[in-house]
C-alpha cells in the first residue's frame, strides 16, 4: 500500500520501522475502524461508560478530549481508555492558560495576553513546558493550543485575552516559544485558529465568521505566524469555522460569495494555502463540530464527510456520535471521501501516534506514567511561575489622577462595584473573584462596601447628592470580571442597577477600574482616570493585583494591545 504522505519529512521524521507500523496498521483495519480513527470525541463520561458507548457503536476513535478532573482520577481514566483501545489513543486537552482546565489540580498560569504583557517570549515557553509536563504525568499527549490569533479587532469575542497581542511579529515570537515549550514538555502543540481569528467582530460558535484581510494583508500577518511555526516543525493545526474570502477567490476565482466555505471545510484554505503554499505536512484537526459555524453553509450530513474530503484529518467532537459516524460512512460510500484521501488522513493520524512512540509505549506498558509522576502537581516552582506571570503581566494602563498607590490613609472607605458574568466554558469559576478582591483589601485595613443591587445601594451610588456620597466613601472601584460567556457574542460592560452604576462621579470622587478579563473596557468608560488590566481571572491574579494597587509591588506589564482603542474611537489618556 502506497501512502501519499512523506512520513520521513517534517514534522514526523519517522523511521522505516515506524512507517512500517503505520502501513501495516492501516492494511489490517476494517472500513469501520478506519472511519472511526477520523473521530476525536469529547469524553465527559466515566471510562467504563465511554468504552461501553464506543463498543455499542463499533467505533474506534483516534483519541478523546478530556475536561476538568483531578490528576489521580484522570490518570486512572486514561489508563482504562488506553487499555481498551486497539490502537493507542491521542489524549487531548483544550488548554489556553495551563493544564488546570483538564487537570483540576494542575497549574493555571494565565491567558496568552497575560504572558504577552510580560514582553518576554521565554515566559510563554516556560508556561507551555509546565503545561506539557503536567499533561504527560497523567498520560495526556496533545494540547489544542497555543492560540496564535492576532487580536486585530477589539470587538472580537473569541481572541481577546486568549491572544498574545495585536502585533503579528510579537505573536509569532510568543507562539514559537509556546510551541517549543509544549514540545519540550512532552506533548504535541496545535496552533489555532486557522485561517486566523481576531479580524471579525463575531463568534464562530454562532456562525461562520470572516477573516476579511486581503491576500497581501494575510501574508503579512497570519501568514507570517503560520509560516514561521511550520518552518519550525509545527506538528498539528486546528482549521476552524472562519472564512477567508480573499484566499478562497485567489485559488478559485469563480467562487460565488454564497459558496465560500470556512476553513474546516475549504480545500482552497486547507490544501492550496496550508499544504501547498505554506508547506504544512502535519496533522490537521477541525475545530469543534458542535459549533453553529460548522453547519452554517452546508447540511450537517454533507459537512461531516466534506471536512475530511477537503483536507481535515480529524473530525473534532460530534452532535450525535452515531449519526455523524453514519454520515461519514455514507460520504465514503458516495465517493465524497476517496480511498486515497482516507488513507492520507490515516497516515497522518497514525504517523503522529508513531512520532509520540505510542505503539512502543503500549507494548512496554508505559503509556501511563507511574503513580509517582503525580508528585509533579506539588512542585513549588510551578506555582512560583504562575505568580511570576501575574507579577510581570498586570498592566497599569493609566493613572491620570495619581490615585495609586491605594492606601487606607488616603482612601479607607471604598465603594466597590462588581461587574461580572456567569461561569463559562473557559473559566468555571468566572464571576466570583470580586469576593477575593474585597477580602484582600479588607485584610490591608480598608473598609469596603460592595454594591449589592439593593434599593439603598442604588440610591447611594446613582441618585443621592454627591456631597452625601463623599461623607460615606473616599473612592469608587469598579471590579470588572467580564469575559465572553456561554451564549454572549461580545465582552462589553452591562451596567447593573438600571444604569445607576454608570461612571457619573469620576470628576468628584476618586474612581478606579480594574479588569481581570477583557482589556478593552475603556471603550465603554474612556474617561476613567485610573485603569488596570490583569488579563486573567484567578485568585492568584487577584491577589497580585491588590499587591500592586496598594504599592507592595510595582507594575511591570506593558499592554500588548491598544487598550485605548484609538483606532475606533476618539479616546485619550485623560
Amino acid at each position: 500500500m502506497k501512502i501519499n504522505v512523506d512520513l520521513k519529512a517534517k514534522p514526523f521524521y519517522l523511521t522505516d520501522e515506524q512507517i512500517a507500523w503505520v502501513e501495516s496498521t492501516i492494511e489490517g483495519m476494517t472500513l469501520e475502524e478506519k472511519l472511526g480513527q477520523l473521530f476525536l470525541p469529547m469524553s465527559p463520561l466515566s471510562a467504563e461508560e465511554e468504552i461501553a458507548k464506543f463498543d455499542r457503536l463499533g467505533l474506534h476513535p483516534c483519541g478523546v478530549l478530556l475536561r476538568n478532573t483531578g490528576s489521580a482520577e484522570i490518570r486512572e481514566k486514561i489508563a482504562k481508555l488506553q487499555e481498551h483501545a486497539k490502537i493507542p489513543l491521542l489524549i487531548a486537552g483544550d488548554l489556553d492558560r495551563g493544564s488546570y482546565n483538564m487537570i483540576a489540580d494542575g497549574t493555571q498560569y494565565g491567558h496568552e495576553m497575560l504572558l504577552g504583557a510580560s514582553g518576554d517570549p521565554q515566559m510563554a515557553y516556560r508556561g507551555a513546558k509546565i503545561l506539557g509536563e503536567e499533561c504527560c504525568a497523567v498520560g495526556a499527549n496533545w494540547n489544542f493550543g497555543p492560540v496564535v490569533d492576532i487580536d486585530i479587532n477589539p470587538f472580537n469575542p473569541i481572541t481577546n485575552v486568549r491572544a498574545f497581542g495585536s502585533d503579528a511579529e510579537m505573536v509569532k515570537e510568543f507562539a514559537l516559544a509556546s510551541c517549543r515549550g509544549m514540545r519540550d514538555g512532552g506533548i504535541l502543540p496545535c496552533a489555532k485558529h486557522f485561517p486566523g481569528d481576531g479580524v471579525d467582530g463575531r463568534d464562530q460558535h454562532f456562525l461562520s465568521s470572516v477573516n476579511s484581510l486581503t491576500v497581501e494583508e494575510w501574508d503579512a500577518t497570519f501568514g507570517k505566524v503560520y509560516k514561521a511555526l511550520i518552518d519550525d516543525g509545527l506538528e498539528t493545526i486546528m482549521t476552524v469555522h472562519i472564512m477567508q474570502p480573499a484566499y478562497t477567490k485567489h485559488f478559485s476565482p469563480d467562487t460565488k460569495d454564497e459558496d465560500i466555505l470556512p476553513g474546516c471545510l475549504s480545500k482552497e484554505l486547507n490544501l492550496r494555502l496550508l499544504r501547498e503554499k505554506l508547506g504544512f505536512n502535519g496533522l490537521l484537526v477541525t475545530d469543534a463540530s458542535s459549533m453553529a459555524g460548522f453547519t452554517d453553509v452546508l447540511p450537517r450530513s454533507v459537512a461531516v464527510p466534506t471536512a475530511i474530503a477537503n483536507g481535515s484529518d480529524i473530525f473534532l467532537f460530534a452532535r450525535d456520535l452515531e449519526e455523524d459516524f453514519d454520515s461519514m460512512k455514507a460520504g465514503y460510500e458516495k465517493g465524497v471521501i476517496t480511498e486515497e484521501r482516507l488513507h492520507e488522513a490515516l497516515a497522518r493520524i497514525l504517523g503522529m501516534k508513531a512520532k509520540l512512540r505510542l505503539p512502543e509505549k503500549k507494548a512496554a506498558g508505559t503509556l501511563i506514567p507511574p503513580e509517582s509522576a503525580l508528585e509533579i502537581f506539588k512542585r513549588p516552582e510551578s506555582a512560583a511561575f504562575a505568580k511570576e506571570a501575574a507579577d510581570k503581566g498586570i498592566t497599569l494602563v493609566k493613572d491620570t489622577q495619581k490615585m495609586l498607590p491605594l492606601t487606607p490613609e488616603k482612601y479607607r472607605r471604598l465603594f466597590v462595584i462588581p461587574i461580572k458574568v456567569e461561569p463559562n466554558y473557559h473559566n468555571p469559576k468566572q464571576g466570583c473573584y470580586e469576593e477575593r478582591f474585597v477580602k484582600d483589601l479588607e485584610e490591608r485595613g480598608f473598609e469596603v462596601h460592595m454594591y449589592d443591587g439593593s434599593p439603598e445601594d442604588m440610591q447611594t451610588i446613582g441618585r443621592s447628592p454627591i456631597r452625601e456620597f463623599k461623607k460615606q466613601y473616599d473612592a469608587i472601584i469598579y471590579f470588572m470580571n467580564v469575559a465572553t460567556s456561554n451564549s454572549d457574542s461580545a465582552a462589553r460592560i452591562s451596567w447593573p442597577g438600571t444604569r445607576v452604576t454608570i461612571t457619573m462621579m469620576i470628576h468628584d470622587v476618586p474612581t478606579m477600574m480594574v479588569s481581570v478579563d477583557n482589556p478593552y473596557h475603556l471603550i465603554d468608560a474612556p474617561r476613567i482616570p485610573t485603569y488596570v488590566n490583569a488579563y486573567n481571572s484567578s485568585e492568584l491574579v487577584v491577589d497580585t493585583l491588590v499587591e500592586k494597587l496598594t504599592g507592595e509591588s510595582e507594575f511591570k506589564g506593558v499592554s500588548p494591545v491598544d487598550a485605548f482603542v484609538k483606532k475606533y474611537f476618539f479616546n485619550t489618556d485623560k
